[in-house]
């Protein structure tokens, strides 16, 4: 199955979030934010995602952590999550470095041995959401990931 990329658009008006949070991105505030994401869907009778969400959102939150930031000591990611039709809508914003487009291109599985460590997690995170968008304006991205519920 080909997973499509395409760019955000602004300018539509968002449902009601069911979480909306923005903290430090660091790899110690990742736990925070997902124990609060993943508390706010089981709140609203969407627990049944909790498994995909935790993993999509946590390979997310590790690459902001790790690439958007990596000359400061400290950045910001804000994490909102709401449901459109019958598919959950995870928008990822940080203000950080721009996502390199060869990261996004990728689609096959990488290659255990050419791997020092990790490589796996954009390739997870496109096996996993049914949508992936990405958009860089000025000095802020967003990365909107789509489940289907």
């Amino acid at each position: 199955m080909t997973r499509r990329i395409r760019l955000v658009t602004p300018g539509r008006a968002d449902p009601a979030p069911i979480a909306e949070l923005c903290l430090p991105a660091m790899d110690r505030t990742t736990p925070v934010i997902l124990s609060r994401v993943l508390g706010a869907l089981r709140r609203s009778g969407y627990g049944q995602m909790c498994d995909t969400v935790q993993i999509v959102l946590a390979e997310a939150l590790n690459n902001v952590a790790e690439h958007a930031y990596p000359a400061v000591a400290l950045g910001a990611v804000a994490v909102r999550v709401d449901t459109q039709a019958a598919h959950l809508r995870i928008r990822i914003t940080d203000w950080g470095l721009p996502v390199p487009p060869a990261t996004l291109a990728g689609c096959s599985a990488p290659d255990p041995l050419e791997l020092a460590e990790g490589g796996y997690g954009w390739f997870l995170i496109r096996s996993l959401v049914a949508d992936l968008a990405y958009g860089r304006q000025v000095c802020r991205n967003d990365l909107i990931l789509r489940l289907d519920m």
